[in-house]
Protein backbone atom coordinates (compact mmCIF):
# COMPACT_ATOMS: atom_id res chain seq x y z
CA UNK A 1 0.00 0.00 0.00
CA UNK A 2 1.52 3.37 -0.96
CA UNK A 3 2.27 5.38 2.00
CA UNK A 4 0.43 8.87 1.87
CA UNK A 5 3.08 12.28 1.59
CA UNK A 6 0.96 14.59 0.13
CA UNK A 7 -1.92 16.38 1.19
CA UNK A 8 -4.41 19.17 0.19
CA UNK A 9 -5.58 21.10 2.61
CA UNK A 10 -9.43 20.86 3.42
CA UNK A 11 -11.18 23.74 1.96
CA UNK A 12 -12.96 24.59 5.34
CA UNK A 13 -9.98 24.61 6.90
CA UNK A 14 -8.17 26.64 4.40
CA UNK A 15 -11.07 29.39 4.65
CA UNK A 16 -11.07 29.59 8.37
CA UNK A 17 -6.77 30.09 8.87
CA UNK A 18 -6.62 32.30 5.84
CA UNK A 19 -10.14 34.24 5.35
CA UNK A 20 -11.16 34.27 8.99
CA UNK A 21 -8.48 34.28 11.11
CA UNK A 22 -6.14 36.60 8.94
CA UNK A 23 -3.50 33.87 8.59
CA UNK A 24 0.42 34.82 6.37
CA UNK A 25 2.18 32.46 4.65
CA UNK A 26 5.63 33.11 4.66
CA UNK A 27 8.36 31.51 5.98
CA UNK A 28 11.08 32.04 8.24
CA UNK A 29 12.85 29.15 9.28
CA UNK A 30 15.02 30.82 11.84
CA UNK A 31 12.32 32.87 13.38
CA UNK A 32 10.68 29.80 14.38
CA UNK A 33 13.37 27.27 15.79
CA UNK A 34 12.60 28.83 19.65
CA UNK A 35 8.87 30.83 20.16
CA UNK A 36 7.49 30.50 23.38
CA UNK A 37 7.87 34.65 23.62
CA UNK A 38 6.73 35.58 19.92
CA UNK A 39 3.94 37.86 19.78
CA UNK A 40 0.18 37.93 17.74
CA UNK A 41 1.60 39.03 14.56
CA UNK A 42 4.13 36.23 14.26
CA UNK A 43 1.39 33.85 15.52
CA UNK A 44 -0.55 35.14 12.44
CA UNK A 45 2.15 34.03 10.62
CA UNK A 46 2.95 30.70 12.38
CA UNK A 47 -0.61 29.88 11.79
CA UNK A 48 -0.50 30.60 7.42
CA UNK A 49 2.88 28.28 6.97
CA UNK A 50 3.44 25.87 9.35
CA UNK A 51 0.16 24.99 11.09
CA UNK A 52 -0.70 23.23 7.54
CA UNK A 53 2.70 22.04 7.48
CA UNK A 54 1.82 20.21 10.70
CA UNK A 55 -1.86 19.38 9.70
CA UNK A 56 -0.28 17.53 6.83
CA UNK A 57 2.55 15.75 8.75
CA UNK A 58 -0.29 14.36 11.49
CA UNK A 59 -2.74 13.34 8.99
CA UNK A 60 -0.39 11.43 6.60
CA UNK A 61 1.07 10.04 10.40
CA UNK A 62 -2.10 8.97 11.25
CA UNK A 63 -3.16 7.46 7.91
CA UNK A 64 0.24 5.69 8.33
CA UNK A 65 -0.82 4.05 11.21
CA UNK A 66 -4.37 3.23 10.54
CA UNK A 67 -3.08 1.55 7.12
CA UNK A 68 -2.08 -1.24 9.88
CA UNK A 69 -5.61 -3.61 10.35
CA UNK A 70 -4.16 -4.69 13.62
CA UNK A 71 -4.03 -1.35 15.00
CA UNK A 72 -7.93 0.01 13.86
CA UNK A 73 -9.40 -2.72 14.80
CA UNK A 74 -8.18 -1.94 18.22
CA UNK A 75 -9.91 1.50 17.96
CA UNK A 76 -12.73 0.61 15.95
CA UNK A 77 -15.50 0.49 18.48
CA UNK A 78 -14.08 3.52 20.37
CA UNK A 79 -16.77 6.23 21.07
CA UNK A 80 -14.65 8.79 22.95
CA UNK A 81 -10.54 9.45 22.36
CA UNK A 82 -8.17 11.49 24.35
CA UNK A 83 -5.31 13.59 23.28
CA UNK A 84 -2.51 15.54 24.99
CA UNK A 85 -0.38 17.71 22.76
CA UNK A 86 2.53 18.69 24.26
CA UNK A 87 3.86 22.31 22.71
CA UNK A 88 0.61 22.33 20.87
CA UNK A 89 1.75 25.82 19.12
CA UNK A 90 -1.75 26.79 16.91
CA UNK A 91 -2.52 22.94 16.46
CA UNK A 92 -2.14 22.11 12.97
CA UNK A 93 -1.18 18.71 14.14
CA UNK A 94 -4.49 18.53 16.66
CA UNK A 95 -6.36 18.97 13.40
CA UNK A 96 -4.76 16.70 11.30
CA UNK A 97 -5.15 13.97 13.64
CA UNK A 98 -8.87 14.60 14.41
CA UNK A 99 -9.68 15.33 10.45
CA UNK A 100 -8.08 11.10 10.38
CA UNK A 101 -9.73 10.09 12.96
CA UNK A 102 -13.03 11.12 11.86
CA UNK A 103 -12.28 9.80 8.70
CA UNK A 104 -10.85 6.52 10.18
CA UNK A 105 -13.18 5.62 13.31
CA UNK A 106 -17.13 5.74 12.28
CA UNK A 107 -18.07 5.22 15.38
CA UNK A 108 -16.20 7.86 17.12
CA UNK A 109 -18.09 10.48 18.33
CA UNK A 110 -16.25 13.01 21.08
CA UNK A 111 -12.57 13.95 21.39
CA UNK A 112 -11.33 15.25 24.45
CA UNK A 113 -7.82 16.98 23.62
CA UNK A 114 -5.68 18.85 26.73
CA UNK A 115 -3.13 21.20 24.67
CA UNK A 116 -0.03 22.97 25.92
CA UNK A 117 2.14 25.54 24.84
CA UNK A 118 3.83 28.38 26.48
CA UNK A 119 3.14 30.89 24.05
CA UNK A 120 -0.44 32.74 24.87
CA UNK A 121 -1.68 34.01 21.43
CA UNK A 122 -1.32 30.66 19.72
CA UNK A 123 -3.53 28.62 22.80
CA UNK A 124 -6.12 31.77 22.22
CA UNK A 125 -5.76 31.24 18.47
CA UNK A 126 -6.27 27.10 18.94
CA UNK A 127 -9.08 27.64 21.24
CA UNK A 128 -11.34 29.88 18.49
CA UNK A 129 -9.72 27.55 15.89
CA UNK A 130 -11.93 24.71 17.65
CA UNK A 131 -14.90 26.18 18.47
CA UNK A 132 -15.13 27.03 14.56
CA UNK A 133 -14.17 23.39 13.67
CA UNK A 134 -17.01 22.04 16.19
CA UNK A 135 -19.53 23.99 14.03
CA UNK A 136 -18.54 22.39 10.56
CA UNK A 137 -20.20 20.03 9.03
CA UNK A 138 -17.59 17.84 7.43
CA UNK A 139 -16.07 17.52 10.94
CA UNK A 140 -18.99 14.61 13.30
CA UNK A 141 -16.98 14.75 16.28
CA UNK A 142 -18.12 16.78 19.34
CA UNK A 143 -14.41 18.07 19.83
CA UNK A 144 -13.96 19.40 23.71
CA UNK A 145 -10.51 20.99 24.15
CA UNK A 146 -8.55 22.78 27.02
CA UNK A 147 -5.95 24.84 26.45
CA UNK A 148 -3.33 25.81 29.05
CA UNK A 149 -0.33 27.69 29.44
CA UNK A 150 2.95 25.70 30.21
CA UNK A 151 6.43 27.15 30.98
CA UNK A 152 8.47 24.28 31.48
CA UNK A 153 12.68 25.67 32.91
CA UNK A 154 13.48 22.62 34.36
CA UNK A 155 12.97 19.31 35.07
CA UNK A 156 10.81 20.03 38.24
CA UNK A 157 8.77 21.49 35.78
CA UNK A 158 8.23 18.36 33.66
CA UNK A 159 7.65 16.21 37.44
CA UNK A 160 4.86 18.90 38.16
CA UNK A 161 3.58 19.04 34.42
CA UNK A 162 2.73 15.30 34.33
CA UNK A 163 0.36 15.42 37.76
CA UNK A 164 -1.67 17.61 35.55
CA UNK A 165 -3.73 14.96 33.38
CA UNK A 166 -6.16 13.19 35.26
CA UNK A 167 -6.82 10.27 32.58
CA UNK A 168 -4.56 8.29 30.02
CA UNK A 169 -4.74 9.16 26.68
CA UNK A 170 -4.82 7.39 23.14
CA UNK A 171 -2.92 9.94 21.67
CA UNK A 172 -0.01 11.96 23.32
CA UNK A 173 1.75 14.31 20.18
CA UNK A 174 4.39 16.11 20.32
CA UNK A 175 5.62 18.31 16.94
CA UNK A 176 8.63 20.16 16.36
CA UNK A 177 8.52 21.07 19.90
CA UNK A 178 11.43 19.88 21.88
CA UNK A 179 14.27 21.24 19.52
CA UNK A 180 13.02 24.52 21.36
CA UNK A 181 14.75 22.84 24.72
CA UNK A 182 17.91 22.09 23.01
CA UNK A 183 18.17 25.54 22.04
CA UNK A 184 17.52 27.06 25.24
CA UNK A 185 19.27 24.68 27.32
CA UNK A 186 16.25 24.04 29.74
CA UNK A 187 17.84 20.71 30.49
CA UNK A 188 21.18 21.13 31.07
CA UNK A 189 23.78 17.71 29.90
CA UNK A 190 20.65 16.06 29.67
CA UNK A 191 19.43 14.04 26.05
CA UNK A 192 16.23 16.18 25.64
CA UNK A 193 14.65 13.29 23.39
CA UNK A 194 15.29 10.68 26.41
CA UNK A 195 14.04 13.24 29.11
CA UNK A 196 11.09 14.32 27.89
CA UNK A 197 9.40 11.20 26.73
CA UNK A 198 10.40 9.42 29.54
CA UNK A 199 7.49 11.38 31.87
CA UNK A 200 5.31 11.36 28.80
CA UNK A 201 5.08 7.66 27.93
CA UNK A 202 3.59 6.60 30.93
CA UNK A 203 0.12 9.05 30.02
CA UNK A 204 -0.70 6.46 27.74
CA UNK A 205 -3.42 4.65 27.64
CA UNK A 206 -3.21 0.84 27.06
CA UNK A 207 -3.72 1.21 23.42
CA UNK A 208 -2.59 4.67 23.69
CA UNK A 209 0.60 5.83 21.17
CA UNK A 210 3.22 8.28 21.80
CA UNK A 211 4.40 10.52 18.11
CA UNK A 212 7.31 12.19 18.35
CA UNK A 213 8.38 14.62 15.61
CA UNK A 214 10.52 17.06 14.89
CA UNK A 215 13.28 19.19 12.74
CA UNK A 216 16.10 17.53 10.35
CA UNK A 217 18.52 20.22 10.23
CA UNK A 218 21.99 21.04 12.31
CA UNK A 219 22.23 22.58 15.70
CA UNK A 220 25.52 22.99 17.25
CA UNK A 221 27.16 20.41 15.29
CA UNK A 222 24.45 17.83 15.96
CA UNK A 223 21.83 16.85 13.76
CA UNK A 224 18.27 16.60 15.61
CA UNK A 225 17.51 13.34 14.23
CA UNK A 226 20.55 11.37 15.58
CA UNK A 227 19.83 12.87 18.92
CA UNK A 228 16.20 11.94 18.85
CA UNK A 229 17.37 8.23 17.73
CA UNK A 230 20.16 8.23 20.21
CA UNK A 231 17.66 9.62 23.32
CA UNK A 232 14.63 7.78 22.28
CA UNK A 233 16.56 4.50 22.21
CA UNK A 234 18.20 5.04 25.68
CA UNK A 235 15.36 6.05 27.26
CA UNK A 236 13.08 2.57 25.68
CA UNK A 237 16.20 0.93 26.80
CA UNK A 238 15.88 1.46 30.11
CA UNK A 239 12.51 -0.51 30.14
CA UNK A 240 10.90 -3.20 28.61
CA UNK A 241 6.99 -1.07 28.79
CA UNK A 242 7.46 0.45 25.78
CA UNK A 243 8.63 0.02 22.05
CA UNK A 244 8.38 1.47 18.74
CA UNK A 245 5.72 0.65 16.40
CA UNK A 246 6.82 3.60 13.34
CA UNK A 247 9.72 3.19 12.24
CA UNK A 248 8.83 -0.45 11.31
CA UNK A 249 12.61 -1.49 11.97
CA UNK A 250 13.20 0.58 14.82
CA UNK A 251 10.17 -2.24 16.45
CA UNK A 252 13.06 -4.78 15.38
CA UNK A 253 16.42 -3.34 16.00
CA UNK A 254 16.00 -0.54 18.13
CA UNK A 255 17.78 -2.02 21.39
CA UNK A 256 20.61 -2.75 19.36
CA UNK A 257 20.67 0.30 17.33
CA UNK A 258 23.61 2.97 17.66
CA UNK A 259 21.84 5.56 16.21
CA UNK A 260 21.01 6.66 13.26
CA UNK A 261 19.53 10.08 11.18
CA UNK A 262 15.98 9.26 9.75
CA UNK A 263 13.64 12.34 7.63
CA UNK A 264 10.56 12.19 5.83
CA UNK A 265 9.27 14.59 3.22
CA UNK A 266 5.69 16.03 3.40
CA UNK A 267 3.89 17.69 0.99
CA UNK A 268 0.81 20.18 1.68
CA UNK A 269 -1.07 22.56 -0.59
CA UNK A 270 -3.60 25.43 0.31
CA UNK A 271 -4.31 28.68 -1.45
CA UNK A 272 -1.16 30.41 -0.27
CA UNK A 273 1.18 27.74 -1.79
CA UNK A 274 0.97 24.16 -3.92
CA UNK A 275 3.10 21.44 -2.73
CA UNK A 276 5.06 22.98 0.68
CA UNK A 277 7.46 21.17 1.91
CA UNK A 278 8.36 19.79 5.28
CA UNK A 279 11.21 17.66 5.98
CA UNK A 280 10.53 15.76 9.94
CA UNK A 281 11.92 12.71 11.96
CA UNK A 282 9.39 10.88 13.93
CA UNK A 283 8.90 7.93 15.60
CA UNK A 284 5.59 6.19 17.42
CA UNK A 285 6.19 4.72 20.26
CA UNK A 286 3.41 2.78 22.39
CA UNK A 287 3.16 -0.09 25.26
CA UNK A 288 4.95 -3.47 24.45
CA UNK A 289 2.33 -5.49 25.08
CA UNK A 290 0.29 -3.83 22.43
CA UNK A 291 2.97 -3.41 20.65
CA UNK A 292 3.27 -7.12 20.19
CA UNK A 293 -0.32 -7.41 19.55
CA UNK A 294 -0.65 -5.16 16.62
CA UNK A 295 3.15 -5.46 14.59
CA UNK A 296 3.29 -8.32 12.66
CA UNK A 297 5.42 -7.03 10.07
CA UNK A 298 8.89 -8.21 8.80
CA UNK A 299 11.63 -5.53 7.36
CA UNK A 300 11.49 -6.19 3.54
CA UNK A 301 14.68 -3.65 3.24
CA UNK A 302 17.97 -2.27 4.43
CA UNK A 303 17.74 0.58 7.62
CA UNK A 304 20.89 2.20 8.70
CA UNK A 305 20.94 -0.47 11.47
CA UNK A 306 21.75 -3.13 8.44
CA UNK A 307 23.33 -1.00 6.06
CA UNK A 308 25.22 1.99 6.56
CA UNK A 309 24.43 4.12 3.56
CA UNK A 310 20.54 3.17 3.40
CA UNK A 311 18.48 6.00 1.71
CA UNK A 312 17.77 7.81 5.41
CA UNK A 313 14.45 7.96 4.59
CA UNK A 314 13.67 4.63 3.47
CA UNK A 315 13.00 3.07 7.24
CA UNK A 316 9.86 5.05 7.32
CA UNK A 317 8.44 2.51 4.05
CA UNK A 318 9.85 -0.76 4.80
Amino acid sequence: MAILKSVQLPKWLDDIIYNEFGAVYEPRPQDVEYNPDQQFEFVQLYLGTYFPRSYAEAYCIMNRLFDNPLYKQELFMLEEINILDFCCGTGGEIVGLIHSLNCNLPNLKRVNIDAFDANPDAIRFLFHLMERINDIPNIRLSINIVPQGLFIENETDMQDFVKIPNSLYHFVISFKALNEFVQSNTFPNKNVYDLVPSYLLPLLDENGVLILSDLTHQYNGEYYPFVMTKGLNTCLKRSNNYKTIIPTPCFHYEEICQGCYLQESFLVTHSRKTRDLSKVAYRVICRSDFAQRIMQTKVTGSCRHTYAYADKSLPYNI
